[in-house]
């Protein structure tokens, strides 16, 4: 099924689409732990506009409406 030159050249590279692997140096002092600091105000981000959008879906205004549809939806029949 495989010629003998494709076979030759996995045999000489096993995984010859994965990516090279970079060995980089490791961060400077001043920067570790910053990933760590991203995640972490991502987390309070979404956190604080979860809060947000609980406020605004308990308001008087929104339940009203929200109440609304479901009782035009279930009145109406099929």
């Amino acid at each position: 099924m495989f010629s003998s030159a494709c076979l030759a050249t996995l045999a000489r590279c096993p995984f010859p689409l994965l990516p090279a692997v970079s060995h980089r140096a490791a961060p400077p002092e001043a920067e570790r732990g910053i990933t760590t600091t991203e995640y972490a105000l991502c987390i309070i981000t979404a956190v604080a506009f979860a809060g947000v959008l609980y406020a605004i879906v308990k308001s008087p205004a929104v339940n009203d409406a929200l109440t609304g549809i479901v009782v035009n939806a279930l009145g109406t029949g099929f």
